[in-house]
């Protein structure tokens, strides 16, 4: 019995040790169902021929299911073997790969699976033209790149294309013919590959700005073997483009007010058009004239147009139309849809009030005999500026001492057109803070307290100062409005002087609330050039009058 029971152990043991020397597959690709297969990996636990003789046998042999299937095995190295086909796999080929029952390793046995199986499955859509996201015309035509050839009853029984505002399924209707053939050649798809490309479009046009998948059902069928049908649909979204239309925009002060003359008045298309149609549109005054052509950069040579504008400035306070040519249509054959929208009415208002300093946060200005003249271009504001005015007032200080000088220099230029914390520009402590609305993730409205910002042409650095003074402007005979102009303020006196233009007509018109405007500058009324020339060893400075050098 004991010597029994030694002879099974021996026997265990010599299994053991055969198994353990034999060789076997740890990993084979593909498997299961893939889409395309153009190589097939066999991979050894162990070197299986010679280190650097690979002209071997092929240790297994491939069957496959459809059409011929052709290629060639090699080895990669001592324990990978690949095979390599002619072709990609057309979808519903099923294949089986052996291993040789009389291939044996380098040594030992093989031990483990024998027998590996894979298929490439139904026909599925690989890309599409245009690419899924993308904006489509109403009568689209789809390139779908497939995986490999369908059957065209499959498709259109089985393939749709779902629209926003249509509550029907539009079956996909196969393009074929010159049509087709047109296209493949225009996107440079080979012969060989051209089985796999389908070129289709909806049964019907499709609603302007909407919605619409294309959809790859289930039940297509691969032409290779039709009995392999897709069991999962594939969903393509697009939008379709908006119809053509024309829209006049120009800026203006505020809403409901007429247009800036002073700015362009321009015309839109939401589709390209031929510039020679973009040209013909003319701006056409009410009360009669020569009609305005649109205006174009002189190196625009586009002859795809989208939009135009017309050249400024134009006449304030005048009503004129804008008028298109006959049958405009944009590049693709499509008519306005907005066309009895036209001609349009458009109106100018007047020039936007403007109070500007010509040097700003600081410049100089020559003094000759009883004083200085510092430039400021006016429009719209002289009026109010006036001695009797009440509507504004142009104020400013002269500065003594140089530390002076510098601290009011600096808080000009502090104060130059930006926006301040309340905080830094000395409010109250109350009136640091705001409450804003903001809208979270979900879109729900939250209430943050956050730091409060002030534009600083809206605050004034001279009208609570006691050493300010009021400045008078030189006054020209005639009614208000007066036209755009440039007047010269006097400075009497020589020095660094600050002056700021406190006007609520500015406010108005460009703060949008019922609230004056600031504009101010830092100015050195002197008689004085300061010169330096530098040399190697030393520099020299000297000091000329401006009028006799």
């Amino acid at each position: 019995m004991r010597a029994r029971a030694n002879g099974i152990a021996a026997l265990l043991c010599t299994v053991l040790a055969a198994a353990a020397q034999a060789a076997s597959v740890t990993a084979m690709t593909p498997r299961g169902e893939v889409a395309q297969v153009r190589q097939i990996t066999l991979r050894f636990n162990e070197a299986v021929v010679p280190f650097g003789d690979l002209r071997q046998p092929d240790p297994a042999r491939l069957a496959c299911d459809g059409p011929a299937v052709t290629g060639s095995g090699r080895w990669a190295n001592d324990r990978v073997w690949l095979y390599d086909f002619s072709a990609a796999l057309p979808p519903g080929t099923r294949c089986t790969l052996k291993l040789e029952p009389d291939w044996k390793p380098l040594k030992g046995e093989v031990s483990g699976a024998s027998e590996f199986a894979f298929s490439t499955g139904a026909p599925a859509v690989i890309a599409t033209q245009p690419w899924n996201g993308a904006a489509i015309e109403e009568e689209q035509h789809f390139l779908l790149r497939l995986s490999g050839a369908v059957t065209p009853a499959s498709v259109q029984a089985n393939a749709w294309c779902e629209a926003e505002g249509i509550g029907e399924r539009l079956p996909l209707v196969i393009v074929g013919g010159a049509e087709r053939e047109a296209v493949l050649k225009s996107r440079r798809i080979q012969k060989e590959a051209a089985d796999a490309a389908l070129l289709a479009r909806c049964q019907r046009p499709l609603p302007p700005d909407s919605r619409v998948r294309l959809v790859w059902g289930r039940g297509i069928a691969a032409q290779a073997n039709p009995k392999v049908l897709t069991s999962v649909e594939q969903r393509f979204d697009f939008h379709v483009r908006p119809p053509f239309t024309a829209e006049f925009s120009c800026e203006r002060e505020r809403a409901g007010t007429p247009c800036l003359p002073i700015r362009p008045l321009s015309v839109s298309f939401s589709a390209p058009l031929a510039r020679a149609l973009a040209e013909q549109v003319r701006l056409q005054p009410a009360g009669g004239g020569a009609a305005i052509a649109p205006k174009f950069d002189k190196d625009d040579k586009n002859q795809e147009i989208q939009s135009i504008a017309f050249p400024t400035p134009l006449a304030e306070n005048a009503r004129y139309s804008v008028v298109l040519p006959a049958g405009l249509k944009d590049n693709s054959g499509r008519p306005l849809a907005n066309a009895a929208s036209f001609p349009l009415a458009v109106a100018t208002g007047d020039a936007p009030p403007i109070a500007k300093f010509a040097a700003a946060p600081f410049g100089i200005v020559e003094r000759e005999g009883a004083g200085a003249v510092l430039p400021v271009t006016l429009r719209h504001v002289q009026g109010e500026l006036r001695p009797a005015a009440s509507g504004g007032t142009v104020r400013s200080r002269r500065l003594d001492g140089d530390a002076e000088v510098l601290a009011w220099y600096a808080k000009v230029l502090k104060h130059h057109e930006t926006r301040l914390s309340a905080k830094a520009l000395g409010r109250p402590q109350g009136e640091w803070f705001e409450t804003v609305d903001e809208r979270d993730a979900k879109g729900r409205v939250l209430k943050r307290r956050v730091e409060k910002y002030i534009a600083t042409r809206e605050v004034s650095l001279l009208a609570a100062d006691t050493q300010a003074q009021r400045l008078e402007l030189p006054q020209v005979t005639g009614g208000d409005p007066r036209p755009f102009e440039v007047v010269g303020i006097p400075l009497a006196q020589p020095g660094f002087h600050v002056v700021e233009i406190e006007s609520r007509r500015l406010g108005e018109a460009l703060l949008d609330k019922k609230a004056p405007m600031f504009v101010r500058t830092a100015v050195l009324a002197t008689n004085l050039g300061v010169h330096v020339k530098i040399g190697r060893e030393n520099a020299l400075v000297w000091v000329t009058t401006l009028d006799r050098g």
